[in-house]
């Protein structure tokens, strides 16, 4: 009796792997080994279109994020970008992708920490404010004339 081995992984499209390498080359992995683990550890047993694993990979890494920030960064709508900078600031891709995948283990504390210091300050919301009025001067050297001979002018001020 012959035997049929099932492929091990799911039947994925190229296209769906290269948004996922992206992805994950966004936060500094390089490797195949690791991209191919975080690709498995995102998409489990299914293989979904690559808006939808994109979708997912960035679900699983907000949560890995909020995990390792703590609940004093995991507030607000930039979890992700903010998670992400200081993610690469730290350097975190060099614990390989394991770290990520470890299932609801504890992160490391050494990365836990070197993380939360490395944490983007956010800035402030830009307000639109008024521009000061500004005067076309087309010929500065005879600007700097006519300011000179109206200086002997009484009750003439130069402003400057």
């Amino acid at each position: 009796m012959d035997t049929v081995k099932k492929p091990t992984s799911p039947t994925r499209s190229p296209d769906t792997r290269a948004a996922l390498d992206t992805f994950f080359r966004s936060f500094g992995f390089t490797q195949d080994g690791d991209l191919s683990l975080l690709a498995e550890w995102t998409l489990g047993a299914s293989g979904a279109e690559p808006r939808d694993a994109l979708a997912l990979a960035q679900a699983r890494m907000e949560d890995w994020l909020a995990r390792a920030l703590g609940p004093s960064h995991a507030g607000g709508g930039a979890l992700l970008a903010r998670g992400r900078a200081a993610f690469v600031l730290c350097d975190g891709a060099r614990w390989g992708a394991g770290v990520l995948t470890q299932g609801p283990a504890p992160v490391p504390v050494e990365l836990a920490r070197a993380m939360r210091a490395s944490v983007p300050v956010p800035a402030p919301l830009p307000l639109p404010t008024p521009m000061p009025e500004q005067q076309l001067v087309l010929w500065p050297l005879g600007e700097l004339f006519r300011r000179w001979w109206r200086a002997g002018e009484p009750d003439v001020s130069i402003s400057r």
